[in-house]
């Protein structure tokens, strides 16, 4: 039995189901065998088996192309890419691994998003590409990544919103899916609190995979709650934690600075009023200012900005999300905001 088959509330990113992809397609390519699944790495050590719907190669005058074509799983997530196909295709090439987007993956078209050669393919699910081809061969391969119908998918995505264009994007920091959206994950969030505070009395909350990681790295104790802010400090201070500290990246952050204690989109999203508002205090100049507002996401807004004026612009987020902690719960709460690699930009405490 297959890991996701195993694990069956769990599904898997489009940076895996693409990777899964790029390796049956290598396979085909130079080894002329064709695969109905494949075991790949991920970026947490996990390794998951995912099937293959259809593998084919093309051979024609001067073009030799393998297209692999994948089915992405979500798990029990509430997700519109359930069941959405993904095509990997690959041909040989002269220089190193390398990955680009095709048809259905979308281009970015504003400043401060993760893209892969202009396209909305993250760093993370690059190298998750990468590395699975590695599995098969170390020679040069281009890898071209394209979606079906990704293009009015999207539509139904936040990518138009952000300045992402024509397609969905190919993300995933795990390679595969949590469910953070249903009702069983608080119950998961308690039970993880629960257990810690055997060992402590003091916990960080983290929204996501890159802050949690960082959290640990602080040597906190840490729970992961994705969008669940209100309800996870709520369960914290009734299982009698003295001291809570939230980790987050600024486009979280920014959302509850405005007030948001559940940041999914569907409740709310001041985070652009929040950022400019918080750029006027810091002085920013009225140029940036303008920038900053008409920017599609807050790493855009942050992009216009110098990293010292970032600091001092997320030093005034992290304020104001300490004063919304301290008039909503009493607790010891300790803010800190990271950039994705992992920088200190600002940091609060009572």
């Amino acid at each position: 039995m297959s890991v996701i088959e195993t694990l069956k509330r769990f599904g898997i990113t489009t940076g895996a189901t693409a990777a899964a992809g790029a390796k049956a397609a290598t396979i085909m390519l130079l080894q002329n065998r064709k695969v109905d699944r494949v075991v790949i790495p991920t970026p947490i050590g996990l390794r998951i088996e995912i099937p293959i719907d259809d593998v084919n190669k093309i051979e024609e005058e001067n073009k030799e192309e393998a297209c692999a074509k994948v089915t992405k799983f979500s798990g029990d997530n509430p997700d519109v890419l359930n069941n959405l196909e993904i095509i990997s295709c690959v041909q040989r090439s002269q220089s190193d691994i390398q990955v680009f987007g095709d048809n259905g993956v979308g281009r970015i078209t504003r400043p401060g998003l993760r893209e892969t050669n202009g396209y909305a393919i993250s760093p993370t699910a690059t190298e998750m590409i990468i590395n699975a081809v590695k599995e098969v061969t170390e020679k040069g391969i281009i890898v071209r990544v394209k979606v079906p119908n990704g293009e009015e998918i999207s539509k139904h995505t936040m990518n138009p919103l952000i300045g992402i264009q024509g397609g969905i994007s190919i993300l995933g920091t795990t390679g595969i899916e949590m469910p953070v959206s249903d009702e069983d994950f608080i119950a998961h969030i308690v039970a993880e609190l629960c257990y810690l505070k055997n060992k402590t009395d003091q916990v960080a909350l983290a929204f996501g995979n890159t802050s949690f990681e960082i959290a640990k790295k602080l040597g906190y104790e840490t729970v992961k709650i994705g969008d669940r802010v209100g309800d996870s400090i709520n369960s914290a201070i009734k299982e009698g934690f003295q001291k809570i500290v939230l980790v987050g990246l600024p486009g979280k952050m920014t959302k509850v600075a405005a007030g948001i204690f559940n940041t999914h989109h569907s409740y709310g999203d001041a985070r652009i009023e929040t950022i400019t508002f918080a750029s006027v205090l810091a002085g920013i100049s009225r140029e940036k200012l303008e920038k900053i507002s008409r920017s599609k996401t807050v790493s855009e807004a942050l992009s216009y900005l110098s990293f010292e004026e970032k600091k001092e612009v997320m030093k005034i987020i992290a304020n104001r999300i300490l004063e919304r902690l301290n008039v909503n719960w009493k607790a010891n709460f300790t803010v800190l905001i990271f950039d994705e690699k992992g920088e200190e930009l600002a940091s609060a405490s009572k």
